[in-house]
């Protein structure tokens, strides 16, 4: 197990290792690390002393809780070896250490390092001082944030003569890196962001959360990647974790984190009345709670996740709580998580909770997209015959998580005693109604949905927001069902309708650039997009998330606009959040953007994920599409491709028109026919989307038929391009001219367009294209060109097949390889590289031979590239 925690406390702390390290090389003093308990202080702790072990005499010193009730106690045995009574005398204690230090250290530096210094006794601590402030010792202490620090001690670092370093949790993607070193192999990006969420980054209840999932089966190894399964369990040696926390709290601060971890937040005022002031100061300090907001509020600090603390609450202790708290507390005065979280412990305590607070608890428990919830909340109302609202949120939350059958059976039983007038609940059931009748084969027409809205329309017209929904509903409706065309004209102007929320005018914005898109007019599209700002400004919830980021990562694909697709994942990615991609948790846009690009190893990771967990999860019915990618990935073997498009084709719900596009364009790239009726396919399917009006999505088939040299669907893209906006629609015209004039400047001119697009597949093409087209060229003319299109074709092949980065790229090469190709970017000649390593220049450069033709380059300077 040290071996776990090690790794658990050394994911993501490269760069402070490599800067601790380097300062303390360098001379420096050393430093003090503090942050919450289980974040790897001792893990960074050792993993510095290790490094320095050649170079420095390591002194480890422990606190405990023992040994601080003892003076010198931490330095027990450092002392026993010096002269008797040396301990007795402050200052021949000083003189008798360093003596001892210097005589152990030779040459080297002594570096102390010092686990639990919160835990050392005074006296300890004024020696480590001393010797420190004599320049005999550099020290390494690391101490956890819920202390009062000795005043000696936080002198050296507000002196200047220690560095403070606070210790971030993990990240999300850190989480999911530690994760997969517990599990031995890779994590759903569904099970890493759960985790992240329970555990705030926390590295040992990331460690001690993965073991009890794994134990529990709640994480379950499915096509070797580990999915989530069901809801994380928080009790076993977790909780443990937490009950030591508490433990070291006084009564008064024990209940107050225990209410908070029951009730999320609380009012200032309230806390105030259950701990003195002093307390809370002394609690924010340490970091166990925060304080902020207008009005103040307070909640749990940063690595105290409340749902593990509440969990692993006995049955008796929530109830004596909620006797005390329960009473002091207005759930009308409530919003937000605050709300769910104390309707929830009242559920939890048998208390009744009425049909309007459980109303509000579950929208906003919908908004946020926790269905459980929200069905817990409708649940809790013991009624046969639930209020309109009621059913709507019943309705939103079984649609969320792809129970439409359900859905449509909640609503039909509402159906009858429906009011009309209630145009805020009325409307969007509707909405949910007739988008769940076009998900679902055969039960209704979702358009009779929209006419019964429009029918019971009052005489003075919708509210603003309800008059939008309508309109964005037939606008979705009609792009995603083959009919571009009906979509509604006052969709362009919704997202600059100052009537409307923030958060409306978002999503219109994201289905506006998206019904351009799909119409061919990308530069509108894209224009519409970069008006919205980076993705972290997105005016977005739980509850809508998916649907806007989804909608705008198909515009950039639509577009042709692969690089900005790709910046747009990283972007959600950076920031912790992944947009949902309609249930796959982000894994499958990343495989779809990978197999464009042919970034096949990308794709074959994103997409073992993405399917082990869309069998356990699959709200969206995106498991066709991901075994579509799938048979494209392994298109060679037949046999498993054919099997993988047959169970594609067994979907559960109808797929949007740009989702039956994605399948219709990588099943036929994966089916085993030739290429004379794989181009034939891909030109009929051209020609359906042109005529019903998606002019983008028939470029898309089109391209893919001139990647393979099809001249017929290169005269079809000179004619389609003429209405599809944008560079990428002037580079696949700039191909298909070039093929069919034999043009090698205009397929170099193509080829340099799809590289700055992120089409590495198209751009690789039209480079290799060029060779075919050079016999009109003057010599001269020739040898610049076939020069500039081997160096594009090379270049989209680095990206294609070296995505993952330098580590990835050198695996490929063998040890001498991979050394050689280190001084091939170093050494200034192949004589001087000959020398070194005892071999002639001719065998040198046969060798680099190798190294460039596996790496897709032509030279040492693209070899640097990929080698920086």
């Amino acid at each position: 197990m040290e071996s776990v925690s090690l790794v658990a406390g050394l994911i993501g702390r490269t760069e402070l290792l490599d800067d601790l390290c380097s300062a303390l090389t360098a001379g420096g003093a050393g430093a003090v690390i503090l942050g919450q308990p289980g974040a790897g202080k001792t893990a960074v702790l050792h993993a510095v002393a290790d490094r320095l072990r050649a170079d420095f005499h390591i002194i480890p010193v422990r606190g405990t809780a023992i040994a601080a009730g003892t003076p010198y106690g931490a330095l027990a045995y450092l002392i026993s070896g010096l002269p008797e009574g040396a301990e007795r005398d402050p200052l021949q204690l000083l003189q008798e250490l360093s003596r001892s230090f210097d005589a152990e250290a030779r040459e080297n530096r002594v570096l102390v390092t010092v686990d639990n210094a919160d835990r050392l006794d005074r006296f300890s601590i004024t020696v480590l001082s001393q010797l420190l402030r004599r320049g005999k010792i550099a020290v390494l202490a690391a101490a956890s944030l819920d202390w009062e620090a000795d005043h000696e001690l936080v002198g050296l670092w507000s002196e200047g003569l220690l560095e403070r370093v606070d210790l971030e949790l993990l990240t999300e993607r850190e989480t999911r890196q530690l994760m997969q070193e517990l599990l031995g192999g890779p994590v759903s990006s569904l099970a890493a962001g759960t985790m992240w969420k329970e555990t705030a980054g926390s590295p040992r209840l990331i460690r001690l959360m993965t073991a009890a999932q794994e134990r529990s089966g709640t994480l379950v190894r499915r096509e070797a990647v580990w999915v989530r399964t069901a809801p994380f369990v928080r009790t076993g040696e977790v909780s443990e974790v937490f009950d030591t926390v508490l433990d070291r709290l006084g009564a008064h601060e024990r209940r107050l984190v225990e209410v908070l971890a029951l009730c999320v937040s609380l009012p200032l005022s309230i806390v105030l009345e259950l701990v003195p002031a002093a307390a809370v100061e002394a609690l924010e300090e340490q970091q166990i709670i925060s304080v902020g907001g207008n009005p103040p509020s307070v909640r749990l600090g940063g690595g105290n996740p409340g749902s593990v603390i509440a969990a692993s609450m006995a049955p008796g202790r929530r109830r004596e709580l909620w006797e005390d708290m329960g009473v002091r507390l207005d759930p009308a005065d409530m919003d937000g998580e605050e709300l769910t979280g104390f309707l929830g412990w009242a559920l939890s305590c048998g208390e009744e909770i009425g049909p309007a607070e459980a109303l509000r608890a579950a929208r906003v428990a919908n908004d946020r997209a926790d269905a459980a919830a929200a069905l817990r909340f409708v649940r809790a109302v013991a009624s046969k015959t639930p209020g309109q609202e009621m059913v709507l949120e019943e309705v939103r939350a079984l649609h969320s998580v792809g129970h439409l059958d359900k859905a449509l059976r909640v609503f039909r039983e509402a159906e009858p005693r429906l009011a009309s007038e209630k145009r805020s609940s009325f409307v969007p059931l509707m909405l949910l109604y007739s988008y769940t009748l076009a998900r679902v084969p055969g039960p209704g027409d979702p358009q009779q949905a929209l006419a019964a809205i429009e029918e019971s329309c009052p005489a003075e017209g919708e509210s603003p927001e309800l008059e939008a929904a309508l309109v964005m509903a037939r606008s979705a409706l009609a792009a995603d069902g083959g009919r571009l065309p009906l979509v509604p004209e006052r969709l362009a102007s919704l997202r600059e309708d100052g009537k409307l929320g923030q958060a409306t005018r978002m999503q219109a914005a994201a289905l506006s650039a998206h019904v351009l898109a799909l119409a061919g007019r990308t530069d509108e599209a894209l224009h519409i997009l970069d008006q919205l700002g980076p993705p972290e400004n997105y005016a977005v919830n739980g509850g809508n998330a998916g649907e806007a980021c989804t909608r705008i990562f198909d515009t950039y694909v639509l577009s042709g606009e692969l690089d900005r697709a790709a910046d747009f994942v990283k972007a959600f990615d950076a920031i912790g959040v992944r947009p949902s991609y309609q249930g796959s948790a982000g894994e499958l846009a990343v495989a779809i953007l990978a197999a464009w690009q042919g970034q096949e190893g990308m794709a074959r990771d994103a997409l073992t994920g993405a399917i082990g967990q869309l069998r356990v999860h699959d709200p969206q019915d995106m498991l066709p599409l991901a075994r579509t990618l799938t048979a494209y990935i392994h298109r060679e073997r037949r046999p498993e491709a054919a099997e993988l498009l047959r169970q594609a084709g067994i979907g559960r719900q109808h797929p949007s028109y740009f989702r039956g596009f994605l399948l219709r364009y990588f099943s036929i790239l994966a089916d085993g026919a030739d290429d004379g009726i794989r181009g034939g396919r891909l030109r009929a399917e051209a020609a359906s989307a042109h005529a019903a009006g998606y002019a983008a999505p028939a470029l898309l088939f089109l391209s893919a038929a001139v990647r393979a040299g099809d001249k017929d669907a290169a005269a079809d893209v000179i004619r389609v391009s003429k209405e599809v906006s944008g560079r990428f629609s002037e580079r696949i015209a700039d191909f298909a001219a070039g093929l069919l004039n034999d043009d090698p400047a205009r397929l170099v001119a193509a080829a340099k367009g799809f590289l700055d697009c992120g089409q590495y597949l198209l751009s690789r093409d039209a480079a290799r294209a060029v060779e075919h087209s050079l016999a009109e060229c003057s010599a001269d003319e020739r040898k610049r060109l076939a020069k500039t299109a081997r160096e594009v074709a090379n270049a989209s092949m680095r990206r294609m097949e070296h995505s993952g980065g330098r580590a990835e790229t050198l695996a490929e090469l063998s040890e001498f390889e991979a050394d050689l190709a280190h001084r091939a970017v170093t050494m200034a000649t192949t004589t001087q590289i000959a020398r070194e390593l005892n071999l002639s220049p001719r065998t040198i450069e046969w060798h680099l031979g190798k190294i460039f033709a596996k790496l897709h380059v032509s030279g040492r300077i693209e070899l640097s590239e990929i080698m920086a």
